[in-house]
Formats: C-alpha cells, sequence, structure tokens
C-alpha cells in the first residue's frame, strides 16, 4: 500500500502544534456551537414551557405566531420565523391548527411546548462526544462560550448563521472532508504492521499517541512470543472506546468498552455525524434541506469512494490455534491459511472503517462489517 507521508496536506501527525491547531480549528468550533444551540433549547424550555399563550410576552409572539396562517394543510408561511424555531427548537402552540380554526372564538386557552426535536437530539450527541474529546486532552483550554441568550432570541438572523456555522463545523470535522479525523479514524483498530506501513514515522508519536491521545493495546491473545518480532507486528492498537471488555476479551465498541479518550470521542463523534447525515434516518434530512442548499449523505460517499480502492477480504470470524488459522472453527489446521494471512486480509477494511472488531473469543476474532 501507499504510504500517507505523500499524501499532499495530510497532517503531519508526528507534530503536536498540528495537532493543537486541529483542536483549536475543529473541535473547538463544533463544541462551541453545539454548546450555544444547546443550551439555548434549555433556556426556551425554561421560559416558555406550559406557558399560556396569552401569557407571552408580545415581543415574542412571533416566535410562535411569525407567518402562521389558517390552513387545512402547512399553516407556516415560506421562511415563517415559527416554523423556524417551531422545525429547530420545537417551540409551539400545542393544538395550533384548532386553536387557529376557531379555539379563540370558544375561549380555548392553548399552551406553549417546547419539544426535543431531531435536530437538538443530534446537538446534545454532538455536544457530547467533542465535550469529552476536549476533556481528554491537555494541548487545548477550552473556554465556555459567553453568549446573551436573550439577545439571541430576538435576533433570528444570528440564529440562524449560528445553525449554519454548527452546520459547516460538523462537515469540517467528519473523516469525508478531515485528515485529522481520518487519522485518528483509521488507527481505532489496526495491527502495528499495517498502522506502520501506512504511517512509516508512527514511532516518532506513539508515545504521544498514548499518553495524550488515549491509544492503547487490544485486548487480545496474541499468539506469538511477546520477544518476537511478530508478536510486535500483530499487536493490535485501539483507542479504549473500541477495546475488548476486558483482558479476557468480550464485546468490543463504545457501547461496552468503560474506556475514555480524546481519539476514541472524536471517533464516535464521527460515527454521530454519519448516523445524523444520512438520508431517511430522521426528518433532519427534511429540515435541513429546506435551509441549506444541501444535504449530504457522508457514510454513503465515504464507503463509495474507498470501498473500489480496497484490496483483501473481510472475514466474519478469524478462529486460530497457535499461527494457524480459518474462518471456520472446524478448519482451523485444513486450510493453508495463517492468523498473518487473514489478519493483513482484513487490515485495510480495519484502516478505513469500513470493519471492525466486534468481539474476542478465546481462541478467534469476530470482524463485523460497518
Amino acid at each position: 500500500m501507499s504510504n500517507y507521508d505523500s499524501v499532499e496536506n495530510f497532517i503531519d501527525y508526528t507534530n503536536k502544534d498540528a495537532w493543537k491547531s486541529y483542536i483549536e480549528s475543529y473541535v473547538i468550533p463544533v463544541w462551541r456551537n453545539a454548546s450555544i444551540l444547546k443550551e439555548f433549547f434549555e433556556y426556551l424550555g425554561k421560559e416558555f414551557q406550559n406557558v399560556l399563550l396569552r401569557n407571552v410576552s408580545e415581543k415574542y409572539l412571533p416566535l410562535l405566531l411569525g407567518g402562521v396562517v389558517p390552513a387545512k394543510e402547512d399553516i407556516y408561511k415560506r421562511n415563517s420565523l415559527a416554523k423556524f424555531y417551531n422545525r429547530f427548537f420545537g417551540l409551539k402552540i400545542s393544538d395550533l391548527q384548532s386553536w387557529l380554526l376557531g379555539g379563540e372564538a370558544t375561549k380555548m386557552q392553548p399552551k406553549v411546548i417546547v419539544e426535543e426535536t431531531a435536530f437538538i437530539r443530534f446537538v446534545g450527541e454532538v455536544f457530547k462526544w467533542s465535550d469529552r474529546a476536549i476533556s481528554y486532552q491537555t494541548l487545548v483550554k477550552a473556554m465556555e462560550p459567553e453568549i446573551d441568550y436573550e439577545e439571541l432570541k430576538e435576533n433570528g438572523g444570528e440564529l440562524k448563521e449560528l445553525i449554519k456555522d454548527f452546520y459547516q463545523s460538523v462537515l469540517n470535522i467528519s473523516v469525508n472532508y478531515n485528515y485529522g479525523t481520518f487519522f485518528l479514524w483509521s488507527i481505532k483498530q489496526i495491527p502495528y504492521r499495517f498502522m506502520k506501513e501506512a504511517y512509516p514515522r508512527i514511532d516518532k508519536i506513539i508515545d504521544f499517541l498514548q499518553m495524550e491521545f488515549g491509544l492503547t493495546r487490544f485486548n487480545w491473545k496474541n499468539p506469538f512470543s511477546e520477544d518476537s518480532k511478530l508478536y510486535n507486528y500483530y499487536t493490535i492498537w485501539c483507542w479504549p472506546e473500541y477495546n475488548a471488555q476486558s483482558d479476557r476479551g468480550g464485546w468490543c465498541g463504545p457501547n461496552y468498552s468503560q474506556g475514555k479518550s480524546f481519539g476514541g470521542s472524536i471517533c464516535v463523534l464521527n460515527e454521530v455525524i454519519w448516523k445524523y447525515l444520512t438520508k431517511g434516518y430522521s426528518n433532519l434530512e427534511d429540515i435541513f434541506a429546506e435551509y441549506f442548499s444541501f444535504f449530504p449523505n457522508l457514510r454513503g460517499e465515504y464507503v463509495g469512494r474507498v470501498k473500489e480502492k480496497l484490496t483483501g477480504k473481510i472475514y466474519s470470524r478469524i478462529y486460530y490455534r497457535g499461527i494457524t488459522a480459518a474462518e471456520d472453527r472446524s478448519k482451523v489446521g485444513e486450510t493453508n491459511l495463517t492468523i498473518m494471512q487473514m489478519i493483513d486480509e482484513v487490515s485495510p477494511y480495519l484502516f478505513t472503517g469500513l470493519a471492525r472488531i466486534s468481539y474476542v473469543g478465546d481462541d478467534y476474532l469476530e470482524i463485523s462489517q460497518e
């Protein structure tokens, strides 16, 4: 394989200042934007939840009624302020349509409600993982944003720009567009031999990656003698979020691991971004399509770009006894395969994130396609 030292504009992964710049330029902005939007949603909830419409200050009625018209279908005009707040922040009047079509005459007293939206769920998860990433590094100190939420509430244009900035910062940090994120993503579960081929200078930075970003050795029963070259070659490195549950093995991945790290948090953040920016996953596609020029299918675009370039094979399981191996336990010793060959074949898929070691047994590794 060709190594990444020759890729133009690839991050200088051995340079601590390059990583400091990555955090300042990409991690902090996505965290900051998510933090502000998350707190603004909570601010709206504290101010408006279950308040009777008649008790809402007149200057804030446009947030609930701006661009609202009685209709059988869509009660919002195009570019309606009330629609914007409803779609992104779940701020609305309970049973609005009934009230518009005669509730006022029947002395109906609607309440204001603030409901979590797909957008706010997305913001919350982005904040969770970016916040955790920042907490598990010491290169950059993040300063809490100082925002006047009352002023933000009164300035719809500023709020829309903030959402636009959030959206752009999410795209900027994704694996699709960011070499720094790709580097962290590519080593979340990878044998040293393959990592060294991809990144020839990795030895210069591996101690830093362990101490600062949380890189660790994967829990599996490496069949080679600890003082051998093969043991070193097939030591699998990973972020703790993608390690097996214990030294004895078990399930692997963020849902099972108790480990926390900067590198792993960034990888999970990318998974969150891929999940939400997927066509058909939620109504986030409809919301974003209305206010932005396009809605990407990040995971699909990435898979389509890298899959056709890969060689090797994804095995569902790698059973081994000594160095002999097979995909079926009963075939170990009957094939000409070695564990080195099978791991080498699956490594390009681990490297690109199209496969993951999902379980470690006494005599096998289970591989899942991502």
